[in-house]
């Protein structure tokens, strides 16, 4: 038998199940430093299920940002303006939606197959220009670094932004 890894975050009105699979996770928006910003930026998107009163109630994508400072040291992560995983969650099922977070960029094995995937697609691209080599090996480097995070000493911390009603 092949039982699936996946993890819950139990909010006050439903269930958000996120099953270990790679077609259930999303890397996109890959940003560079420039002279205005310090990071490379990256969004992963996670789908999740969503269980209410017992009831399949259908899937949803959710998003959390990765900002990592150019010597790949320190992770942080971050809030996006829109389908964020910490949208409408207290304090409490905001610590679950971290714990899902770290899971999934330490332990999950199809993150890291994921990330693997794209090491590869990376080293197959034809790359042309001086530009185009720097922004391909610094996103080689990147990737390679994802998939070491739980080896290195990198720092973990969420920003989140207050919103005032």
């Amino acid at each position: 038998m092949n039982l699936l890894e996946s993890k819950v975050i139990q909010t006050k009105f439903e269930k958000e199940i996120f099953i270990d699979e790679i077609s259930n996770i999303e890397l996109s928006g890959f940003q560079y430093p420039n002279k205005n910003f310090s990071y490379y930026e990256m969004m992963i998107g996670v789908d999740l299920l969503r269980i209410r009163n017992n009831e399949f109630y259908g899937t949803k994508k959710s998003y959390f940002g990765l900002k990592i400072t150019e010597d790949l040291q320190s992770i942080v992560i971050f809030e996006p303006d829109l389908q964020s995983i910490f949208a409408v969650k207290n304090e409490q099922e905001k610590q679950a939606a971290i714990e899902l977070i770290d899971y999934l960029l330490i332990e999950s094995p199809k993150f890291k197959e994921l990330v693997r995937h794209m090491i590869y697609n990376n080293k197959q691209a034809n790359v042309v220009s001086d530009m185009e080599i720097q922004e391909h090996n610094a996103k080689l480097s990147v990737l390679e670094g994802l998939l070491n995070v739980g080896n290195l000493d990198v720092k973990m911390a969420v920003q989140t932004k207050n919103i005032a009603c």
